[in-house]
């Protein structure tokens, strides 16, 4: 990153890439805290709308929701920054801002992201594994997978399937494929056997792929922040069962709860990621996805930008990542000394059907009500409502009873969802925490 000192930053331009309502209150807290110092801030978005409320005491611009790293660098240039962030993802915006990190440096503008090689090779699912090999971290078995290979596309080699099929039984069903460059589940296909791979080999996807094992047990998700070898893990969140098709994230109760003994398990993944960090020169934030299983975390991948996950765990700890990022800019970075970070609250995720008004005033005062999406709209296609809300440690009966009322009165969550709650939150574990 350019050299800078903290007195050179007089005006920050934030990279926004998804709305920005989607981060909870953490975006407005962000823009509050470095506007109180007396430091200029623009948010220069390309979906979603922005007001006062979402960007408070700083300005904003909308770009085109296709802009490239020309056109960012461009009227971020213009404005006159002396310092950028990138709050952006998926996997593809998190690059094209790796991009925009380059031609800012050019004219001296430091910027909080990941730089280029690093973001390319975490965005490629194949090089993480090999990564993840390098620091001794678990991470399902795998092979590649050349599509157009397979479709006689580049080369006539009849045996490459037959290659494939003794891989498969090698590594055993079910199996996953999912596209290297993918991102938020897409592309992704399950095997569950030697007849359903046949089907896989008779209809291949163009492009590559990581066929790999796929593990029983359950989908977690954690995030790292820091610079310079200095980095900070926000809780572990667990966020769904794994082991059949793949299903939308956000269709499942997400949660950073106590869980001392896995809690305990995760601290030797956590130095090691750490170091992985430090080794790959992270400046900004990863986020990664693992399956715990039998005691041990595997991991999945490595998203070099923030996520859908960042507020979860923001709101166990009460750590903004965002802010934690202007920090860095700043010359202010100081992770805390644990391995992890304390969960100090509950941080719950989970959806509710049918959001209203009413609906969102009545949770707002009953509950610790981080954020209230009415319709999750992802790729363009429309979903449910989410909320998120903290509870503190000691008062889950109350949460309960909470949303309990409030599901009787506006009928938001379904019969599994209200049973999954209650379950969660009258865990041994969690009247353990006190």
């Amino acid at each position: 990153m350019t050299t800078v000192t903290e007195s050179d930053i007089k005006r920050i331009a934030y990279i926004r890439s998804i709305p920005i309502s989607r981060a909870g209150p953490y975006i407005p807290e962000l823009a509050r805290t470095v506007t109180a110092q007396g430091i200029e801030a623009r948010i220069f978005f390309t979906d979603g709308e922005c007001g006062p409320g979402d960007f408070p005491g700083g300005t904003w611009e909308k770009l085109p929701e296709d802009a490239r790293p020309d056109l960012i660098a461009e009227r971020i240039l213009a404005w006159g920054a002396d310092g950028a962030v990138s709050l952006s993802f998926p996997d593809e915006a998190g690059l094209r801002d790796a991009v925009v990190k380059e031609k800012l440096a050019a004219h001296g503008i430091p910027v909080v992201t990941n730089g280029l090689e690093p973001s390319r090779l975490l965005a490629d699912k194949w090089e993480t594994k090999k990564i993840l090999a390098d620091y001794g971290l678990e991470t399902p078995r795998g092979m590649l997978v050349d599509g157009t290979l397979l479709k006689n596309g580049g080369a006539d080699v009849p045996v490459y399937a037959d290659i494939i099929r003794w891989k498969a039984e090698e590594i055993g069903y079910p199996l996953l494929s999912k596209a290297v460059w993918g991102s938020s589940g897409n592309g992704m296909r399950f095997i569950r056997d030697r007849e359903e791979l046949e089907a896989y080999l008779a209809t291949p996807d163009e492009g590559n792929f990581v066929l790999e094992e796929c593990i029983t047990g359950e989908l977690c998700t954690v995030e790292l922040v820091g610079s310079d070898g200095e980095y900070a893990v926000q809780p572990l969140c667990f966020t769904g069962p794994t082991g059949g098709e793949p299903t939308f994230a956000f269709w499942e109760l997400r949660s950073s709860a106590p869980r001392a003994a896995d809690d305990e398990a995760f601290l030797p993944v956590a130095e090691k990621l750490k170091k992985l960090c430090a080794g790959l020169r992270i400046t900004g934030v990863i986020n990664l996805d693992i399956i715990y299983s039998g005691g041990t975390y595997h991991v999945l991948e490595i998203n070099p930008r923030v996520s859908g996950a960042t507020a979860l765990g923001v709101a166990a700890s009460g750590r903004n990542t965002y802010l934690c990022m202007t920090e860095i800019l700043l010359g202010r970075w100081q992770p805390q000394p644990e391995p992890v970070l304390e969960r100090r609250r509950w941080s719950l995720e989970f959806p509710v059907n049918g959001v209203t008004d009413a609906f969102t005033e009545a949770a707002g005062k009953l509950l610790d009500v981080v954020q209230v999406t009415p319709t999750l709209v992802v790729d363009g296609k429309e979903y449910g409502g989410l909320l998120i809300a903290t509870c503190e440690f000691g008062a889950e009966a109350a949460f309960l009873e909470a949303i309990t009322a409030l599901d009787a009165e506006h009928g938001v969550l379904s019969a599994d969802m209200a049973v999954q709650l209650k379950q969660l939150l009258t865990r041994p574990e969690a009247q353990a925490v006190r």
